[in-house]
């Protein structure tokens, strides 16, 4: 019930219908386990897609050796990914997919790790050691960086979601607010062209920050665009209306980048 309520949710979103179905491909595979299982949260999120009606959706498992050509005939990518880095070749083709106007939706745990020259010591995210800079172009496709000793959030819970940018097609015609069953990531820092599209309050009394933090925003890249949700820890967090709407809306969006779409 929960699910079909944000589906009809995301009926309303009020761009151009397209002409057949929008081509995603999910890009997971390797992830930090045991923090996010990507065995689980892909299927969750192929759903949440398939079942709008609106979507046709694969999910490339081995990401690494994926060229231009595997590419082009989609017109969004959904980044549920946290393990080792893909080369150079395939990055480039991931760049110049979006830079050429088409989109990406990128999904919690990727917010952190190897694409940024993060490596996993200690049991914790650190520095490189090495001074390796990651991905160069993987931040400014985020549109925020997170420093090692920044990274984190209070204790899991249950937070209301504020839409606070009511003009964007992603909000529009939406609730104010929506609840997340879910980690509430705080102390990201934003680039200056991401669009922040809502926010949660982190509670100091569950660890927060005393502030709001980001948790939804979207950014250009060349002639593309990508929405990031630090929403969506698991299945449970995934399976909140407030995430699925935003999930497929933001899709939709990113996809409707396309020229032919505008």
């Amino acid at each position: 019930m929960r699910l079909r309520l944000a589906i009809v949710l995301f009926a309303a979103l009020p761009l151009q219908a397209a002409q057949g179905p929008l081509r995603v491909l999910i890009l997971t595979g390797e992830s930090d386990l045991p923090y996010h299982d990507w065995r689980v949260t892909t299927p969750w999120l192929r759903g949440i897609l398939e079942q709008t009606g609106r979507f046709q959706v694969a999910a490339a498992e081995e990401v690494r050796g994926l060229t231009p050509a595997a590419l082009a005939g989609y017109h969004a990518l959904v980044l549920n990914y946290n393990g080792p880095r893909w080369g150079q070749n395939t990055e480039r083709a991931l760049e110049d997919f979006i830079r050429s106007g088409k989109g990406m939706v990128a999904v919690h745990g990727v917010s952190y790790g190897v694409f940024f020259g993060q490596a996993y010591r200690d049991r914790r995210w650190r520095g490189s050691s090495t001074g390796d800079p990651g991905w160069a172009a993987y931040a400014e496709m985020l549109g925020a960086t997170w420093e090692p000793e920044k990274i984190g959030h209070g204790k899991r819970h249950v937070f209301q979601v504020k839409w606070v940018d009511r003009k964007h097609p992603l909000s529009r015609g939406l609730e104010e607010t929506f609840l997340a069953d879910d980690e509430l990531y705080h102390r990201m820092d934003l680039r200056a062209n991401a669009r922040v599209l809502a926010t949660a309050f982190s509670d100091a009394a569950t660890g927060g920050t005393g502030r709001d933090e980001p948790v939804i925003w979207a950014v250009p890249f060349g002639q593309g665009r990508v929405v990031h949700i630090t929403l969506g820890h698991d299945a449970k967090s995934m399976s909140q209306p407030g995430f699925v709407s935003a999930l497929a809306r933001a899709a939709e969006w990113v996809a409707a980048a396309l020229p032919s779409r505008r």
